[in-house]
Parts: C-alpha cells; sequence; structure tokens
C-alpha cells in the first residue's frame, strides 16, 4: 500500500516565481522516486476547517516550510504537528514566539544553519539540508548557453536607496523571479558572466550552473545562513551596492563542491520522509 502524502504551503503551483516552481517539481519527482502518492497539495494559505476531513485521511503532512516561517507568520504550518502525522522541511525560521508544536513534528530540517539553530533553541533537534532545489532534474539538465553580458543584478524584497541624478529614491531594482516559466529566469541570469544577487533561489541556481555571483541580505537570514554554510561568508553583503562591488570574477570550487553534496543530502532527506510514511502506514493499519 503506498503511503498518501499533503504537500502543504506547495508554493509553486500557486506562484510564479521560478525557486518555487522548481521547488515543488522536485518534491514531485522525490516523492514519485519514493514511490509515495501525492493526495493532495495545498497552498500556503487555506481554511483548516475546510481540509481537516481530506488531511485525516494522509498518512504523513510534508510542511514546505520554504520562505514562509518567520517573524512570527505563518503559525498555522506548525500548529499542523499538533492534530496531524507530519514533517517540517525545507524552512527558513527566524525570530518567531516560543512554539510548543514544534516538538509535534517527527521529523525537521532547515535550509541553512541560522535557521537550524533558532530551532534547536527552542528544544527541538533540527537537521541542516540544504534547499531541495538543489536536487532538482530540471536545474541539473539545464543547458547553460553562452554569456553575452557583464554583471546581471537581479532584485530583492526589501528595497533599497538609489541614486537618480541629484535624488535618492528607495525602490526595488534588478531582474524579478516571477516567470511563467522557469527555464527563462534561468536563461536570464544565464545571460551574465557575473552575478549580484539579492534572491535566495538565484544563489542556488548559480552554484549549480557555477557562474560567479556576491549576494546580499533579504528579509530573512535565508541566504547569509546559506552564503556561510558554503564557506564564501566573504560574498556576501549587507546591501546591493555593497555586493555589486565585490562581484568575484572566478567561481569559488568550495561552491561547486557544496551544491555537489547538496544535491545528495536532500536526496538522503526524502529517504528519511519515505521511512516516516511508511511507518504511518504500518500504525494505521
Amino acid at each position: 500500500m503506498r503511503p498518501k502524502v499533503a504537500l502543504i504551503n506547495d508554493t509553486g503551483l500557486f506562484e510564479s516565481h521560478f525557486g518555487c516552481q522548481l521547488v515543488s517539481q522536485t518534491y514531485r519527482e522525490q516523492f514519485a522516486r519514493l514511490g509515495l502518492d501525492l493526495a493532495l497539495s495545498l497552498p500556503r494559505d487555506f481554511d483548516l476547517n475546510q481540509v481537516s476531513a481530506e488531511l485525516d485521511k494522509m498518512d504523513l503532512l510534508v510542511v514546505n516550510g520554504e520562505g514562509s516561517i518567520h517573524h512570527g507568520r505563518c503559525h498555522h504550518l506548525i500548529a499542523l504537528a499538533s492534530r496531524f502525522p507530519a514533517v517540517l522541511v525545507n524552512c527558513v525560521y527566524q525570530q518567531n514566539p516560543p512554539d510548543w508544536d514544534l516538538g509535534g513534528f517527527l521529523y525537521v530540517s532547515a535550509r541553512e544553519s541560522l535557521s537550524a539553530a533558532e530551532i534547536e533553541r527552542q528544544g527541538r533537534a533540527c537537521d541542516v539540508v540544504p534547499d531541495i532545489m538543489y536536487a532538482s532534474m530540471f536545474l541539473h539538465s539545464f543547458h547553460k548557453p553562452e554569456p553575452k553580458g557583464q554583471i546581471g543584478i537581479t532584485d530583492n524584497v526589501r528595497k533599497e536607496k538609489w541614486k537618480v541624478g541629484p535624488f535618492c529614491l528607495k525602490k526595488k531594482k534588478g531582474f524579478p523571479p516571477n516567470r511563467s516559466m522557469a527555464a527563462d529566469y534561468l536563461r536570464e541570469l544565464c545571460f551574465y558572466e557575473r552575478l549580484c544577487i539579492g534572491r535566495f533561489h538565484a544563489v542556488v541556481a548559480a552554484s549549480v550552473l557555477e557562474i560567479p555571483f556576491s549576494s546580499w541580505d533579504s528579509n530573512t537570514w535565508k541566504t547569509k545562513g546559506l552564503m556561510g554554510d558554503m564557506g564564501v561568508s566573504r560574498l556576501h553583503f549587507s546591501t546591493c551596492n555593497e555586493a555589486r562591488k565585490h562581484v568575484p570574477v572566478r567561481f569559488d570550487p568550495q561552491i561547486k563542491d557544496f551544491a555537489s553534496e547538496a544535491r545528495q543530502r536532500v536526496i538522503e532527506m526524502f529517504d528519511t520522509i519515505g521511512m516516516i510514511a511508511s511507518s504511518q502506514v504500518d500504525k494505521r493499519s
């Protein structure tokens, strides 16, 4: 009997963000590899009263934390662990109030060490497993075209001050991650020889595609944490202007090694999820 799983916060089917699309696809690739039946998919926000009967039929809820759980937001994703067998994976976790429901998860992993340490400070053991996109078959099979531009700058969820003539304006600048097709964004990244990145999933993509890059802070510490885990904190900055001044000329081999290892770590995490789901079937039978 195939374990039935629900994917909660399945951002890829409800967002046009290229990273969310590839993360969503990777969940499905790994569920299929393990023989798990993805029987229910929910967006980040939902009415529990309307879906609780369906959730009761699941052997396991896989809560995709992604960039949602920070600064007290999205507690409802954590609260699921108090009612259903669930795992929390692929998450950022920052500046949240104490939450006893964390202890109800059967397994927890964060995408970078800063979030994992925050979860452990709340008394819950937490693995560090890099973002699920590192195992994306599409990303690894993507044909990287020859670059034509020199330095590309992505946007960021934060607005920054940019000097325009005699004025200083606070606005977003750089190309956004929202595309109807993920391939369009990857092609835009590859158009440039080097990148100045303000988007977490663009860092993941550049590290796999081996494009030299620097990065700057987002609305959480997720990018800073990832850069630290890769051993290249020196390439992360607090502002876009600083990051733009320090875009490296060459791709750091440490990043290549990390990306290769990250793919395997993601696969091993899904093996763990598969074992947990199978054990829940045994309990229900």
